[in-house]
């Protein structure tokens, strides 16, 4: 935002809350709109929510999930029919938010951007506390987590008392901990992938433009506005029977993270892609370099901050990953939060507790390890 405005208004006696409603509000609308639509399209789609501390809340992703899986009562035809609901709500909605996005949105020159001035007095504590109020009540679940994965059980449902790790031993070092490393190995093969195809999808959506690659863009976005569930059906639905029959193996947990995260890198890719001139390209090729080897010695290169980001944020949204895991894994191929679900259902809130904290403590050493390696202090898609 240009700060000029601001001036401009204070010199005009538009000044405080109405500069503020006035001014500010309106030109930050678009934004604030987008977000809202893209927030209440995850709220939609949300699975894990309703159904562990919703105790079952009868939400479209938690209907279908009951109608999918449930053995007595079940019915695959109407669980089907509500996925087709959910994805013309959700596809509806999305069209929508990119609606509001493009139209809502004004050009500004910014030539004299807005600076940082340090509140002080009483206006820099009120700020403090009401920020780190907002910061406590985020982080608070996950402290109630940590703690209660420290206190000692009676080896199930009930703790007895005092802090103990059993816990840990029961999950990290038990015969069967299969779950935490099948969500390392499924999570890293998922971003090798996500990676090669985020940057060969976002070099062509934008240094290749057509009808075909529009409709790719637009593709590729649609799992990431697709609820979970739905897209675990449909991979069972489309690959339960040969010749394409992989459901229950690795394969198909490692392609339905692939292509629900995948949207993320690609659009980070083709935000910084966008901002390195073609003519860098053709000054390589001037010189001698063929097309392929100009993208991959000069573009690929300049693209990797773009690309980094966006896979840091596809890794930890892989790992904690539940609604398509829930649907289409196997013994074999349990997850964390899988795991963390199932130990929820049975009551050993111990074990859960101590699941949640490997899952919570490997997404924030994904992240410290992300801003040492890039130097920055935060993700930007």
């Amino acid at each position: 935002m240009d700060n000029s405005l601001n001036e401009a208004a204070e010199s005009l006696g538009c000044t405080g809350i109405k500069r503020l409603v006035k001014i500010i509000m309106p030109l930050v609308m678009p934004t604030v709109l987008a977000s809202s639509l893209l927030v209440f399209m995850r709220v939609l789609a949300d699975f894990g929510t309703p159904m562990l501390i919703g105790e079952g809340y009868r939400t479209m992703p938690v209907l279908i999930y009951g109608q999918f899986m449930g053995e007595v009562g079940g019915d695959d035809g109407f669980a089907a029919a509500l996925c087709i609901i959910i994805i013309i709500v959700t596809i509806a909605l999305f069209i929508i938010q990119r609606m509001l996005a493009n139209y809502n949105s004004y050009s500004m020159t910014a030539l004299k951007p807005m600076t940082a001035v340090k509140a002080k007095g009483f206006k820099n504590i009120i700020s403090h506390l009401f920020v780190y109020s907002i910061v406590l009540l985020a982080i608070l679940p996950q402290l109630v987590v940590i703690y209660t994965s420290f206190l000692k059980s009676n080896g199930g449902q009930v703790f007895t008392g005092g802090f103990s790790l059993q816990s840990y031993n029961a999950t990290l070092f038990s015969k069967d901990n299969s779950a935490i490393w099948n969500t390392y190995k499924f999570g890293i093969a998922a971003i090798a992938i996500i990676i090669i195809l985020g940057i060969l999808i976002s070099y062509l959506t934008v240094r290749k433009k057509n009808v075909l690659t529009f409709i790719l863009d637009i593709i590729v976005m649609f799992p990431y506005i697709v609820p979970g569930s739905v897209l675990g059906i449909a991979f069972l639905f489309a690959f339960g029977e040969k010749p394409l029959l992989l459901s229950g193996t690795v394969i198909i947990m490692v392609i339905s993270y692939a292509i629900r995260r995948l949207p993320y890198t690609v659009r980070s890719s083709t935000a910084i892609i966008s901002q390195i001139s073609p003519s860098i390209e053709e000054a390589a090729i001037s010189l001698g370099a063929s097309e392929v080897k100009s993208f991959a010695k000069i573009t690929v290169p300049m693209m990797m901050p773009g690309v980094i980001a966006g896979a840091i944020m596809s890794w930890v949204t892989v790992i904690s990953e539940l609604s398509s895991s829930i649907i289409l894994y196997t013994n074999k191929t349990q997850t964390l939060t899988v795991a963390i679900y199932t130990e929820v259902i049975r009551g050993n809130y111990g074990n859960a507790a101590a699941y949640s904290t490997i899952l919570t403590l490997t997404s924030v050493i994904s992240l410290l390890l992300f801003f040492k390696l890039t130097g920055k202090r935060e993700i930007s898609i």
